[in-house]
């Protein structure tokens, strides 16, 4: 979630927002848009990306998004070529409990 603050009127999608009002943003929603991906609640690895905005945009791109993404390609590269298969403890997922993080404090696997 990102908060913003409109500094003139906007209209978004047919709703009217007045100048200096508070908006909540769920960046996390919006990469699940259907006017914007097809299916977008499946996981698709060869899905076109271009789109996403969990880094934000604009002036407001995250600084860190190069990092974050290299360091994922290598904990996912290392992980597979290490794990040809899993099981979850469902017993003993436990959930993040954020405003701006979504994920697992807990996720164990065997």
């Amino acid at each position: 979630m990102i908060l913003r603050v409109t500094r003139a009127p906007v209209t978004v999608q047919g709703v009217d927002i007045e100048a200096d009002r508070r908006v909540l943003l769920l960046i996390g929603s919006a990469n699940r848009d259907e006017d914007a991906f097809s299916d977008p609640d499946s996981y698709e690895l060869d899905r076109d990306t271009q789109g996403l905005i969990s880094f934000g945009g604009g002036r407001h791109f995250c600084m860190g998004a190069a990092l974050a993404r290299m360091e994922a390609r290598i904990a996912l590269t290392e992980l597979a070529a290490r794990v040809s298969s899993y099981e979850i403890d469902p017993a003993g997922i436990s959930r993040v409990h954020s405003i701006n993080v979504r994920g697992f404090a807990a996720l164990p696997t065997t």
